[in-house]
């Protein structure tokens, strides 16, 4: 588990209130993203922030204590989007085959997610980096298998609910290690590949 003290060097350090303050953090989330974007990871320095953000180095630290709480917040960003799209995909389903079609819909809607905004790519290397920030992306698996079982409960007899939550648990990680690879492909590879893999998803993902 994440102690306190580890947790604080990736978070937030104050809200901004004023429009000031507001600004200049957009200002340091898209020039974040800008680098990540066109650098990489390796790119992405505080210093080189404030400077893409055009404000002074200090003004950065009294918002995020060092670049890994940068990450999280632009991981952030990026789970209410992956939260947003399954709740709105999910919902209504009444029957597995409903279940089922649903999670071929939601897998491409994942791959136009990653080929509409490759920082993506950059912020998903980012955390598997940093034990903290892995940690994180871990529970929010678990908030989304939470929820889609919220949902779909009814759909897995209770006997069933715990393996259930482990069949999610490697699906959510199969199907972003192929998102994330189909990502760099050619369109007709990627179409073919993202296929190949709905195909599967949708055999397997009642499969306990």
């Amino acid at each position: 588990m994440i102690d306190h003290n580890e947790k604080s060097r990736i978070r937030l350090r104050k809200k901004p209130q004023q429009e000031r303050s507001i600004q200049r953090l957009e200002a340091i989330m898209a020039a974040s993203i800008r680098l990540l974007t066109e650098k990489g990871i390796s790119g992405l320095t505080m210093s080189e922030i404030a400077v893409q953000a055009g404000i002074p180095i200090g003004s950065l630290y009294q918002f995020f204590p060092e670049k890994a709480a940068i990450i999280r917040a632009l991981h952030d960003n990026f789970s209410k989007s992956i939260s947003d799209t399954t709740t709105t995909v999910f919902r209504g389903v009444k029957t597995r085959e409903e279940a089922c079609d649903r999670a071929v819909v939601a897998l491409a809607k994942f791959h136009e997610m990653f080929t509409r905004e490759p920082v993506y790519l950059s912020m998903w290397s980012a955390t598997l980096a940093d034990p903290d920030l892995k940690q994180l992306v871990a529970s929010n698996h678990d908030v989304l298998i939470t929820a889609f079982l919220a949902d779909l409960g009814d759909l897995v007899p209770a006997e069933d609910q715990e393996r259930m939550r482990a069949s999610l648990k490697l699906q959510i990680l199969s199907s972003g290690e192929v998102i994330r690879f189909i990502a760099g492909l050619p369109e007709e590879q990627a179409q073919l590949h993202l296929g190949q893999w709905q195909k599967f998803v949708k055999a397997t993902l009642f499969a306990v």
